[in-house]
């Protein structure tokens, strides 16, 4: 039996929010397959990793044909497309292992069971554990895999119509992976680059707001080494010059980096001053970069840090207003203060970063107006904002408190699924006095109309990208079917000349032997390009090829005048300049990138 086996990682369409506009892959799976990728073990794991908002939508009847282990995670609005998706691959393939994780599931292991139909949860992070756990479900069965499956810590699994739940243990390395495994995403080629690269620095909070998942998924604060962090830089750069991320002319693109990067200077010195060090030591590395990053207000208090974010390129600020009511900051544990916030603020916008105000409606203190004057307000203090009512998150304490409304905005019957399509932010999905779920949508629209939301900003995004592959693919159409038009050329005089030839020796077979090495050469010469070009024109190029080849053949049987072998040698000669010419147009043109 073969120790090489199959990996497809899946990430669900997202059901809302600015993943729907640029697919800007997350980080969790990329790590994962990296794990998986190092790990050493009996079995050797070839890898893909599908994120349907990049790929379109998985058929898992046919996408999942011979794949040994299906792994699915899911943020909670995705997560009836998750459960649903593996739920099928086991009708289609009952003997697939599938394995879930995920902010959703690792808190709500027994949903997953029943609606997903997993082998196996992982809780919280899971790269020091997948290798063994992907190892134990391919080896083992039965009883027999309950035992090893027992050993290993941090995973839930069915028992006796119960669910074990095995205790984690630590807290991983958060550069237990160095490098995640970018190149691993489907469909990822210069042709259909990312949007932009992903930066991961840290793993954890400093804060302990009660409306967060992150403090509970990834527990502590645990910054990556320094040496880690500039191999993820240089990683970043390297993918955007093989054109795996969209880089504009000038060679710039986007990085998005994935975490609350900057702990607030006045109450964490020691990450403060670690990571004004780290951003000093990112010079040389960040020259192409823009990037973008998630602070805390209290950055503005600090000129000293925001001067090297601005080093390093980190000019756009998404910044965790969430509401500028004291009394809202300190129910949801926010410890900062309306007015130094508008100071604050005010600062990063004269310094010259574009700051996105992050907002949260619905909290405890909100009313209408309130609600309103906030739009006023944060509109005057930020470029662009978001906007999300008050949502409950599994692990947060607003999970439990309040009480779920089903998809009709009434009270969520006992034992019925949330509606989790409708987890978007854009109304309330929990029981208020204030409003029902009509109205909060109804509210949500009339705070909406007010800002200049930064989703605009990624639909522009998307067009621009969506536009770029288009015109870089009407480019290889034209690459390609001007080099096949040549080629057919070549091989209708060939043909023309192999009727009336009747050659003979030896001598000018070799003689044409040479020259079909020379062109075999040529060929090669435009293999890169051509892989670059669309399916359906690099197969009808690798016909008239072959047909061209099969040509040669018959010319280079039995021999007959010097003549005749010194035109077609003169011909040949002319056919590779011919595709040196076309190569050479085509590469000044922009259509080929090597």
């Amino acid at each position: 039996m073969s120790r090489i086996k199959r990996v497809m990682l899946f990430q669900p369409a997202s059901a809302g929010g600015n993943f729907e506009y640029v697919a800007i892959p997350r980080q969790g799976l990329l790590f994962l397959s990296g794990a998986l990728a190092q790990w050493e073990g009996p079995n050797i794991y070839e890898r893909e990793i599908w994120f349907e908002d990049r790929s379109g939508l998985m058929d898992p009847d046919k996408d999942l044909e011979g794949v040994d282990i299906f792994m699915v995670t899911a943020l909670i609005n995705e997560a009836p497309r998750g459960y649903q998706i593996a739920r099928l691959a086991k009708q289609f393939h009952p003997d697939l292992v599938t394995i879930g994780g995920g902010p959703q599931m690792s808190p709500l292991a027994e949903e997953a069971f029943n609606y997903g139909d997993f082998d196996v949860i992982v809780q919280r992070e899971g790269e020091d554990i997948i290798g063994q756990l992907s190892d134990v479900l391919l080896e083992h069965t039965g009883a027999d895999r309950e035992q090893y499956l027992n050993k290993i810590p941090g995973i839930s699994y069915r028992k006796n119509g119960g669910i074990v739940q095995t205790k984690r243990q630590g807290l991983v390395n958060p550069d237990f992976v160095e490098l995640p495994d970018f190149r691993s995403i489907k469909d990822l080629s210069s042709d259909n680059p990312m949007a932009g690269g992903v930066l991961e620095t840290i793993r954890g909070c400093t804060e302990s707001c009660t409306y967060c998942q992150v403090i509970q998924q990834f527990l502590g604060y645990r910054m990556i080494s320094r040496e880690t962090e500039i191999k993820r830089l240089t990683q970043l750069t390297d993918l955007a010059s093989d054109g795996l991320i969209h880089s504009s002319r000038s060679g710039s693109f986007q990085v998005f980096i994935s975490d609350d990067l900057h702990a607030p200077p006045m109450r964490a010195v020691k990450f403060r001053d670690e990571r004004l060090a780290r951003l000093q030591s990112w010079k040389g590395h960040t020259d192409k970069m823009n990037m973008i990053c998630q602070v805390r207000a209290e950055v503005g208090q600090d000129p000293v840090l925001a001067a090297a974010m601005q080093d390093a390129n980190i000019n756009m600020l998404y910044v965790g207003v969430e509401s500028d009511n004291a009394e809202n900051l300190l129910a949801v544990n926010k410890r900062q203060e309306p007015g130094q916030m508008h100071t604050d603020l005010g600062y990063l916008n004269r310094e010259g970063f574009t700051v996105v105000a992050m907002t949260i409606i619905g909290l405890p203190y909100d009313t209408g107006k309130s609600i309103m004057d906030l739009a006023d307000w944060v509109t005057t203090v930020s470029k662009y904002q978001t906007v999300n009512f008050l949502t409950p998150l599994p692990a947060t304490s607003n999970w439990d408190s309040l009480v779920p409304l089903d998809e009709n905005g009434d009270i969520l019957a006992e034992g019925k699924m949330r509606p989790y399509h409708l987890y978007t932010g854009r109304q309330f999905v929990h029981q208020d006095s204030r409003w029902t779920m009509q109205e909060s949508r109804d509210l949500f629209d009339q705070y909406s109309a007010k800002l200049n939301p930064v989703d605009d900003v990624y639909r522009r995004v998307f067009r621009i990208l969506r536009n770029y592959k288009l015109r870089l693919a009407a480019h290889s159409k034209d690459f390609s079917d001007t080099l096949a038009s040549r080629l057919g050329e070549a091989t209708e005089a060939l043909h023309n000349w192999s009727d009336t030839a009747n050659l003979a020796g030896n001598e000018f077979g070799e003689n044409i032997s040479q020259k079909v090495n020379e062109l075999v050469d040529q060929v090669r010469a435009v293999s890169q390009p051509l892989a670059n070009a669309r399916k359906d024109a690099t197969e009808a190029i690798g016909s008239r090829i072959a047909e061209l080849s099969d040509s040669l053949k018959q010319l280079a049987g039995p021999a007959g005048n010097q003549e005749l072998a010194m035109s077609i040698s003169g011909r040949i000669t002319e056919l590779t300049g011919l595709i040196d010419e076309t190569v050479s147009v085509s590469t000044r043109g922009g259509a080929v990138k090597k």
